[in-house]
């Protein structure tokens, strides 16, 4: 597992209030860290910028937090700039979009500098009849099936 140096609490708080409750008061959550951060000029930079390709990479993942793991995905941008944000979580292996459990992000901009990020859903600890797609901008994950993931 790769070291996390830095918690993201300005994308946190970009992100808040993402996901759709099934139900009243039935919030649904996310997380998010980063595990390398450009310099504030460099991340002023990717802010302001508005590239074509985030040139990201997905690799499907646990994320394990105490005593539970979460549905996550650790992704690699290749160029900094600022990129819509989305991901679904199903239930089952095969992201069949009638199965929808949960999504985060809903498109919002967040400007990603350049390393990589684990974003993670926190509603379904240690559920892995899951699946997921992610996507930063323009790029998408492949499927993750959570029965085969490796931890993050």
């Amino acid at each position: 597992m790769k070291s996390i140096e830095i918690l993201c609490v300005a994308a946190l708080l970009t992100l808040a209030g993402c996901g759709t409750p099934s139900a009243p008061n039935d919030s649904k959550g996310y997380g998010m860290l980063a595990s390398r951060q450009a310099g504030a000029a460099a991340q002023e930079a990717a802010a302001d910028n508005a590239p074509s390709n985030p040139n990201a990479t997905f690799k499907g993942c646990w994320f394990k937090q105490g005593k539970n793991h979460y549905q996550a995905v650790d992704i690699s941008i290749g160029t900094p700039g600022t990129y819509t944000f989305n991901a679904y979580l199903y239930h089952g292996t095969t992201c069949n979009p009638n199965d929808k459990a949960d999504q985060i992000g809903n498109g919002e901009k967040l400007g990603f500098g350049g390393g990589g990020y684990t974003f993670w859903f926190d509603r379904f600890a240690n559920q892995k009849n899951m699946s997921a797609r992610w996507y930063v901008g323009s790029d998408s994950s492949v499927c993750v099936n959570y029965e085969t993931a490796p931890n993050c």
